[in-house]
C-alpha cells in the first residue's frame, strides 16, 4: 500500500513539474538576409502609416572596413514612395517561430513587427527603443 501511494505521488509530481515548465522563446541573431513584410499599420517615431512595405536587410561585419553588425531598414508606401530609411549600427535581426521580427540589441528593441490576426503591424523607435 505504501508503494502504491509513493508511486502515485511520484507520478503526480513529475506530471506537474513538466506542466509548469515554460521555456521562453529565444532566437539567435540572423545575418546576411533580407526580409520584406507588408504592414497594415506601422508607427515610426510617433507617426502612423497604413499599408506600407518594410524591407529589413541584415549585414554582417566584414572585419576589414566594418567592425559592427548593421541592419538596413527601408519603408515604402504602396505607391513606391520612400517613407523611412535608416541604418541601425551595432544592431541585430531576430526572427521568432511565431513570425515576429525584432531589430535591436539584447534588452533593447528598436523595431518590432508582429502579426495581428491576418495582418502585420509594427513599431519603429530608433532612438529611444521599445521597452
Amino acid at each position: 500500500m505504501k508503494r502504491l501511494i509513493f508511486l502515485l505521488m511520484a507520478t503526480m509530481t513529475m506530471a506537474f513539474s513538466y506542466a509548469q515548465y515554460d521555456d521562453p522563446e529565444t532566437a539567435k541573431p540572423i545575418e546576411d538576409i533580407e526580409i520584406e513584410r507588408h504592414c497594415s499599420y506601422l508607427e515610426i517615431d510617433g507617426q502612423v502609416y497604413n499599408d506600407v512595405i518594410i524591407t529589413i536587410k541584415s549585414v554582417s561585419p566584414d572585419y576589414v572596413l566594418n567592425q559592427k553588425s548593421k541592419v538596413k531598414v527601408t519603408v515604402k508606401s504602396e505607391s513606391g514612395k520612400k517613407v523611412y530609411k535608416n541604418t541601425f549600427t551595432n544592431s541585430y535581426l531576430y526572427i521568432f517561430e511565431s513570425g515576429q521580427v525584432q531589430v535591436g540589441r539584447p534588452e533593447f528593441d528598436q523595431i518590432v513587427i508582429s502579426k495581428d490576426g491576418d495582418s502585420w503591424s509594427g513599431v519603429i523607435k530608433g532612438k529611444e527603443g521599445i521597452w
